[in-house]
């Protein structure tokens, strides 16, 4: 008896002590000693003064949103680089959506892209870990020397209207429409020194009609009509 006792005395102290020296160990140099860590995520956070802030493992600050009377994120959000601090992101939340343009950057401080969000337009499946499903309005991607590499629209959450997708040398790849994410209309592929890949169509309920591709010489390659069989050269 008295060596369990023993035993479950010394698995105390230690965890004890374990959890006393990780909680010291762990809090880098510009860690607000109240900041709490969460050991699942590996960051430290506060919420002090209408603000959501948030540290790396290593200190560096990952973002700092502002929190409405609600305890919601309300206002401006900024992300930051986990290795340089450089910024992320930065955009508008409202009531824990993002809402308005949010822009993207890559590390040398070029914008990555940029989306429309909208708090109140939501698609019927919410990715809650992910935040997605509520982009709304324009999206445009770039490059990383700042070429347009694609944009277009969404609605609600789903890719919508005209999409236009550009090579790096600044030559159209692809052209086209959708409607809660699916092709419709005409569609154009090129081959990156312009010419024609292939054009696809489809009706207004985004069902296949027909595909027809060629080679880089501009002759036809093959043809797919719907209900009929694929033609080749």
């Amino acid at each position: 008896m008295n060596y369990i006792k023993t035993i479950l005395l010394f698995g105390f102290l230690f965890q004890f002590a374990f959890c006393n020296m990780d909680s010291q160990t762990k809090l880098p140099a510009g860690v607000p000693k109240e900041a709490k860590f969460d050991r699942k995520k590996n960051i430290f956070t506060l919420m002090k003064d209408r603000h959501e802030l948030v540290w790396y493992e290593n200190g560096k600050l990952y973002f700092d949103c502002n929190l409405g009377v609600n305890g919601l994120r309300n206002g401006e959000c900024k992300y930051f680089s986990e290795f340089n601090g450089n910024l992320l992101s930065i955009g508008i939340y409202a009531d824990n959506y993002k809402d308005g343009l949010w822009y993207w950057y890559f590390p040398n401080g070029n914008i990555y892209y940029k989306q429309n969000f909208s708090k109140d337009h939501k698609r019927e499946v919410w990715v809650e870990t992910n935040l997605l499903g509520n982009e709304h309005g324009s999206y445009e991607r770039y490059y990383q020397d700042g070429k347009l590499e694609e944009r277009g629209e969404y609605t609600a959450g789903f890719k919508s209207g005209k999409w236009e997708k550009y090579y790096f040398n600044g030559k159209l790849e692809y052209t086209g429409s959708y409607s809660k994410d699916n092709k419709i209309g005409l569609w154009k592929l090129y081959f990156a020194d312009g010419k024609l890949e292939a054009e696809e169509s489809f009706n207004s309920n985004t069902e296949f009609i027909s595909r027809v591709t060629y080679f880089p010489d501009g002759s036809l390659n093959c043809k797919n009509f719907k209900d009929k069989a694929l033609e080749c050269r």
